[in-house]
């Protein structure tokens, strides 16, 4: 072979090489997605249904039934109103044993290892005792920040659902010129017609003492001008041995009665001859506390009760019994309104805060009372 043909077959080599790189690459694998896979939604967790409290409350109670009451009679601030709301609301039944708050007390007392009482309603110049001796269980209602601070105690041991005022019952056909102050009540005209109770035994009478010192210049804490009104009362022969019931009242025998306007209002219900003073140079209010006793029987039974006392219609079914709700809210129909003394009248009493200054008012009214009683 020539030398030229051996380089034109080279050259025809080389080109077909060159041609061959030239050409279209080949295709490159185009990578896929590698296949989902299903997933199945995880269970979404469900939330227990919500008890509502009042509701488990009342189930609660239901269960249990009855009440045990002491020192809540159907005629006093018309508890009947609230036994009532009980029964025909819930179906629980009930049985109360009058008592004064001595008597509560004492009763407390003696069956601590075995309580009977649910529940019971104190003068709060009580309320120190409950607390030292440990005569209730706590319990908030659901109204609580509804309640004044000097109505309640903090740690939810008691509450006071109502007030009333120490004023002057007076039978206007036995007392013409009506006494609008304590002062009056040293006038000649008013000898031997004034009935009271023993400050010792009564916790109404031991706060007509305390209403007296506040119109003297006292308070709770110091209750001495009130033991020295009462003092010149007794001098002046003032003071009728009698204490003033719905029957001495009603024949005659108690023309001025000093006790709460409540009580007055009510009996004034069916002795329309009455009049109820609220005396304008100074009085107290007073408070009674409720509380669900320690070891209660029927607690929820009690607890509920506390809620029944607290809601709107309780507290109006206090207000019909002539007390004065202890939360502000509640509206009273004007028709109740008119029943009561005009509101600015009630602008000369005075609430008591300190409760512990209270009891021990309390205490040393009753001890200077025996002084007065010799």
């Amino acid at each position: 072979m020539s030398r030229k043909v051996f380089v034109v077959l080279s050259v025809f080599v080389v080109m077909s090489m060159v041609l061959a790189a030239c050409a279209a690459p080949a295709a490159t694998a185009v990578p896929t997605e590698a296949p989902v896979a299903e997933t199945t939604a995880a269970p979404v967790a469900t939330e227990a249904p919500t008890v509502d409290p009042m509701a488990q409350l009342v189930t609660d109670a239901q269960a249990e039934g009855t009440i045990i009451s002491y020192g809540l009679p159907d005629d006093w601030v018309n508890y009947g109103g609230m036994w009532t709301l009980m029964s025909d609301k819930y179906g629980i039944t009930h049985a109360d044993t009058d008592m004064s708050s001595g008597e509560i007390l004492a009763a407390l007392r003696a069956e601590a290892a075995a309580p009977v009482a649910d529940i019971t309603d104190l003068g709060l110049n009580f309320a120190q005792v409950v607390n030292d001796e440990s005569l209730s269980q706590p319990y908030k209602n659901a109204y609580w920040d509804e309640i004044p601070d000097y109505a309640k105690d903090a740690d939810g041991r008691w509450s006071a659902a109502y007030w009333g005022a120490i004023a002057f019952t007076v039978n206007k056909d036995l007392v013409p010129n009506i006494p609008q102050t304590w002062q009056d009540l040293l006038k000649p005209e008013y000898k031997d017609t004034i009935c009271m109770k023993d400050p010792r035994e009564s916790a109404t009478a031991n706060m007509v003492v305390l209403a007296a010192a506040f119109a003297n210049g006292g308070d709770e804490t110091n209750p001495q001008p009130g033991l020295d009104f009462f003092k010149q009362l007794t001098e002046a022969g003032q003071l009728r041995a009698l204490a003033p019931s719905t029957s001495n009242i009603e024949k005659g025998e108690c023309p001025i009665s000093l006790f709460w306007d409540f009580d007055g209002l009510s009996k004034k219900e069916g002795l329309p001859n009455l009049e109820v003073v609220i005396p304008s140079d100074g009085t107290v209010a007073g408070l009674y506390i409720q509380f669900i006793t320690a070891g209660a029987p029927h607690v929820n039974a009690a607890k509920l009760m506390i809620e029944t006392e607290y809601s709107d219609e309780g507290q109006l079914a206090y207000a019909n019994g002539f007390v004065h709700p202890i939360r502000e809210s509640v509206v009273l129909p004007d028709e109740l309104l008119a029943k009561f003394p005009p509101a600015e009248a009630y602008e000369a009493v005075v609430f008591p805060k300190d409760f512990v200054a209270l009891s021990n008012a309390a205490l040393a009214i009753s001890d200077g009372w025996n002084l007065i009683a010799q």
